[in-house]
């Protein structure tokens, strides 16, 4: 347990950052099926990010996708993770080892700045590396006592291998001071017709901008897309554009490719001038799937999932003429003369349909597109980046970042709640998904007559069937609308009905026992041309008819009760009629989707999402379950992964227009000059900037930024908070500090990268700030800097967030063009003050003699504490709080629904507690993670926490087999009075749930548990603080099991609160007994203890304190006093 003890609302906070991914709630991508049920749809959309079968009380961690069934439950079997070593990778070798030169740079015959990865210095310190990896392979070997094979080695973005270890094993080497951390196997999630145009990059491609220096297109610029592969064969991706017949050149020499495409490779004559290469890290090492008959997986970047194929052409996809659902569109990539290199790291789980990218498929991809030395920019619409410093994924993009590649990243499908952020790197661009003022292409059913006709029938939109014919043709409006005679029954349209009954008319059916196919084959056989099919639930309907031949379609419960009542008003007259093709909906530009993730960033003081882009109904190029005989196919999707490829594309763009800007210049040109006017779900509200960022893609204007910002690597890393850094002080296009109490202060430095001198004066809306100077000078191609305070008395310390802008204003013509205003958002915080008390203030007297015991009042909160002494009544005692800060794993907490597929009737985790005296519970709280990424109200169907006694060192109980062993189990719903499940962090409120339970003094374990699928297990994150171990269970089908000692983490990260009695006949007053004190500081104080008339022995009282803190109004601490 920790020497100290923290009370209050800093417990709320643990693990919030590595949380986050955890809490996501719907895929990364959701096809879009109309305006009635595109939530629906998106419940059973592709996700990527998976893994293979865990080992039973194995570490797992954060992450999307559901995981292979698994064969066996073996706790201590080896797993996949990766090593990464404290050695520098190559893009951060600064020359530092006798003997060799720092990596050459050079700036390639595009004029881009560039890590030279094939130069002599370059090629040395690489194997220098590869001698530096064998040595520690060796040693980690004679560590764990065994061979190990290496499955993948990485120099250039990372310095790092991919081995199998087990739990104990990882952690042993983790300690090894040539490893940096060991990263377990983790589960990402994969989180244009119109979009181009709005974002600007009609007017790049046709040099419309102000000052325009010439038209791009993406000529040279090369694009890295990580993702589920790609349609090689569609259009999109040919190497000669099918509208303007533009022949792309290949960077490397015509017939030159990468990967998978080089002579002999199994993709060889699948690549072109336009798609230069491939890899397939999915079936090859290090993903090594392919064998497993539950994923649809093909060797090589092919792709059957569609995931990929849609950011691809979303970003770099050619011009093309397509039809869809009977509209003719015009769709492009934001960028369509780009190369395209695709890197297959996903796979899909055929099961769930959802996607699955392993961490050590996407960081070998990562290391591969830098040792290619040829890729400009990364779209990676995939989740994970919560834990910047530590996620391996994350350290290679910054390895990326400094050779020289832009990294555009989605920002995660779990909102509109606030901190359920993924990618909170600084050093990648996530992004946020908008709307782009053309909606879906839906279909509606009119009612024609007799008039007059009810307003919600005219007209209904309708979602087509699924399964069956295609509907294609116009229902004329002067069809007859006949209504089932059983529609109020469960069993309508389940048997056949009489010959002629819906004769030429649309038969209008109820869900329900049979299913949709049967309902619509026996309305066909009743003469009916089309069926419409009325829901039993107030939710919309996408009806599955396969094998029929009629279209099918469905309505909600309320539009089908309207329906009915209509037709049987008018019995032998109702008509009505669907158009098409579908109408064209229009929406509102520029209005989130509310599936888009929020900031804020965690704990981090950074402004996340970066930015904006169309997300909602993109049409671009999707793929089917093979690889080829789908190369036309195209479909509508929502996601952020549709946004991010917008901002790869415009970040493209940049990159061959301004080819001396580095990644974080073109990261602020996008941020400074985005439009701000970016609207929450509502379309009304204006967005926060932990909604938009800093608003949306504006690259037109991006192109020709006044000013950009430029960040080092260096400088980056620093910033780490485990270490001492902290993010506000990076060079970043925003201004965060969650913990700005009275006031607080950023410089920030801009880059005028043209060839006159500027001015900008500096103004603040939302917020009080100065800067200092007001008016910014910067001379041709040189920097100045700034420094921006912003007083923050006034603002409430509560946490809660204030919002503002600093903008910069140019003062005139800079070569003839005027600069557009650049725009900083600003978002501060005062927090809330938290008592801190010791875990114990101890003295020992004699019989009969006094004495004066010392303590401290401390505050780990960001504003002043005022406290006094209260000795009445009862306190809060904070009996445990362990964090999981820092830590990315954690044990499985899990009773399974689908036991046959976990292999496992269930798996427990469980840590103890001591209770010295009797204690009222009040609160329990267990951070933890969703493996599947599925936010837990979705994941669980309920909960159990439980609490039970301790058995020579281990809980007395299986909580399956002798459940009644605990002191005290509560089995609920995620949902209920009482319980927080964000962000995976499962706590309860014991009054609040109705709970009363008083401890007698004595050892516990807290076991906190779901109930799901092995998809959608839940696991426990571990601490580095405890009491040396944990215990962990799995329990068998037959519902045998025994709990062991687990020594993988020193505890488990929970919190365990209670109340207890204030004061004691042998406590007496504390001097000084009222204070205030500062945010970080203490106060000590001194307690009077008197052992008249006690007995020698030990006796434990508390000392309360009543303070402003508001999550802990009154706290109390031990007093032990030893009688001698």
């Amino acid at each position: 347990m920790s020497t100290t003890r923290r009370v209050g609302a800093a417990s709320a906070l643990l693990g919030l950052a590595v949380a986050a991914l955890a809490a996501t709630t719907l895929p990364s991508s959701v096809p879009v099926v109309g305006p009635v049920l595109q939530s629906a749809r998106a419940g059973v959309a592709a996700a990527l990010g998976g893994a293979p079968a865990q080992t039973a009380a194995a570490p797992v961690n954060t992450g999307g996708g559901a995981a292979t069934p698994a064969v066996a439950v073996d706790r201590d079997a080896p797993e996949r993770v990766i090593v990464v070593f404290e050695e520098p990778a190559l893009t951060a070798y600064s020359g530092d080892v006798a003997g060799l030169a720092a990596p050459a740079r050079r700036t390639d015959a595009r004029g881009k700045p560039r890590l030279d990865v094939k130069s002599a210095s370059a090629r040395g310190y690489v194997g220098y590396l590869q001698r530096r990896q064998a040595d520690l392979e060796g040693a980690i070997a004679l560590r764990v006592g065994r061979p190990l094979a290496v499955e993948r080695r990485m120099q250039h973005a990372i310095n790092a291998v991919v081995m199998e270890l087990t739990p104990a094993e990882a952690a042993g080497v983790e300690q090894m001071a040539d490893v940096r951390f060991v990263e377990p196997y983790r589960e990402y999630a994969l989180d244009t017709d119109t979009g181009p145009r709005l974002i600007g990059a009609e007017a790049v491609w046709n040099a419309e901008w102000p000052g325009a220096t010439g038209r791009f297109q993406g000529e040279g610029v090369v694009f890295g897309i990580l993702d589920s592969g790609i349609n090689f064969g569609a259009p999109s991706f040919a190497a000669v554009d099918p509208v303007d017949g533009y022949q792309h050149v290949n960077p490397l020499g015509s017939g030159t490719y990468l990967g998978s495409c080089a002579p002999g490779g199994v993709d060889a004559g699948r690549c072109n001038d336009k798609l230069i290469g491939g890899y397939d890290f999915v079936c090859e090492a290090p993903g090594n799937t392919c064998a497993n008959p539950g994923f649809r997986e093909e060797p090589g970047f092919g792709d059957t999932n569609g995931h990929g194929s849609h950011v691809a052409s979303t970003v770099a996809g050619n011009r093309r003429d397509v039809v869809f659902r009977g509209n003719p569109r015009r769709i492009s990539g934001v960028a369509p003369r780009g190369n395209i290199v695709a890197f297959d790291i996903c796979y899909t789980n055929i099961a769930t349909g959802q996607g699955l990218c392993p961490n050590v498929s996407a960081v070998a991809a990562v290391n591969q597109a830098v040792a290619d030395g040829i890729v400009d920019v990364i779209n990676y619409s995939i989740g994970g980046g919560a834990q910047p410093w530590t996620e391996a994924v994350s350290q290679a993009f910054l390895g990326a970042t400094e050779a020289g590649i832009f990294i555009a990243a989605s920002a995660g499908n779990s909102g509109p709640g606030p901190n359920t952020m993924g990618h909170l790197e600084p050093w990648v661009s996530s992004t946020a998904a908008a709307q782009h003022g053309r909606g879906a292409f839906a279909l509606a059913l009119n009612v024609t007559g007799p008039a007059p006709v009810p307003e919600p029938l005219a007209p209904v939109l309708v979602n087509e069937g699924t399964g069956g014919v295609a509907f294609n043709a116009t229902i004329p409006g002067s069809t007859p609308l006949r209504i089932s005679a059983g529609f109020d029954g469960a069993e309508d349209g389940c048997a056949a009905y009489p010959a002629d009954t819906f004769a030429g008319a649309i038969a209008v059916v109820r869900r329900g026992t049979c299913s949709f196919t049967i309902k619509t084959d026996n309305a066909r056989n009743a003469g009916a041309v089309a069926v419409v099919i009325a829901n039993n639930a107030p939710a919309g309907l996408i009806p599955s008819v396969p094998g029929t031949t009629i279209p099918a379609f469905g309505v909600t419960q309320a539009e089908g009760e309207a329906l009915r009542d209509f037709g049987r008003a008018h019995p032998a007259t109702a008509t009505a009629g669907v158009q098409f093709p579908p109408l064209v909906l229009p929406n509102t530009a520029d209005a989130l989707g509310a599936f888009s993730s929020r900031g804020p960033a965690g704990t981090f003081n950074l402004v996340k999402p970066d930015i904006t882009a169309p997300g909602v109904s993109i049409l671009a190029v999707v793929a089917g379950t093979t690889i080829t005989g789908f190369e036309n196919a195209i479909d509508l999707y929502n996601g952020t992964s549709m946004a991010s490829p917008h901002q790869a594309g415009a970040a493209g763009l940049i990159r061959q227009a301004r080819p001396g800007w580095s990644v974080p210049e073109i990261k602020s040109a996008l941020a400074l000059t985005a439009k701000t006017e970016v609207f929450k779900e509502d379309s009304v509200t204006p967005g926060t900037p932990f909604d938009k960022g800093s608003g949306r893609v504006q690259v037109d204007r991006a192109i020709n930024a006044g000013l950009v910002m430029h960040e080092t690597t260096a400088n980056y890393q620093a910033a780490n908070p485990a270490t001492g850094g902290d993010a506000a002080t990076l060079n970043q296009p925003s201004l965060a500090n969650r913990n700005c109490y009275s006031s607080c202060s950023f410089v920030r430095t801009f880059r005028n990268p043209h060839g006159s001198a500027s001015s900008w004066r500096i103004r603040f809306t939302g917020v009080n700030a100065t800067a200092v100077p007001s008016t910014l000078k910067v001379p041709a191609g040189g920097t100045a800097s700034v420094r921006i305070t912003v007083n923050t008395r006034g603002v409430a310390a509560d946490g809660r967030w204030t919002f503002g802008e600093m903008v910069l204003e140019s003062s005139g013509p800079v070569l003839g063009v005027q600069r557009a205003p650049l725009t900083l958002p600003v978002a501060v915080a005062v927090q809330a003050p938290v008592v801190r008390l010791p875990d114990a203030i101890s003295l020992a007297l004699a019989v009969g003699r006094s004495g004066t015991a010392v303590g401290a009042v401390g505050n780990d909160g960001g504003s002043p504490l005022l406290y006094s002494v209260d000795n009445t009544g009862n306190g809060g005692l904070t009996a445990v709080a362990r964090s999981s800060d820092g830590v990315t794993s954690g044990f499985r907490g899990t009773h399974y629904s689908d036991p046959a597929a976990a292999g496992a009737l269930a798996q427990y985790s469980a840590d103890d507690f001591v209770v010295e005296q009797p204690l009222q519970l009040t609160a329990l709280s267990a951070p933890g993670f969703v493996v599947s990424g599925t936010a837990l109200p979705t994941a669980a169907t309920a909960l159990t926490f439980a609490i039970y006694p301790d058995a020579n060192g281990l809980p007395a109980g299986n909580p399956t087999s002798a459940a009644a062993a605990a002191v005290w189990s509560y089995t609920t719903a995620p949902t209920a009075p009482g319980v927080d499940v964000a962000n995976a962090v499962i706590s309860l409120n014991l009054p609040a749930a109705g709970q009363t339970v008083t401890l007698p003094p004595g050892r516990y374990w807290l076991v906190v548990s779901t109930r799901g699928t092995f998809a959608n297990r839940w696991a426990w994150y571990g601490s580095n603080a405890g009491t040396g171990g944990f215990a962990s269970l799995t329990v068998a089908a037959n519902g045998s099991g025994a709990w062991t000692a687990n020594t993988a983490f020193p505890g488990l990260g929970m919190t365990v609160r209670g109340l207890v009695p204030c004061g004691a006949p042998w406590i007496g007053a504390a001097t000084p007994a009222a204070g205030t004190v500062q945010p970080g500081a203490g106060q000590d104080f001194r307690v009077r203890l008197s052992a008249a008339g006690l007995t020698p022995g030990r006796r434990v009282g508390y000392l309360c304190v009543a303070s402003n803190d508001p999550v802990m109004p009154k706290a109390a601490a031990p007093v032990v006093l030893t009688v001698n």
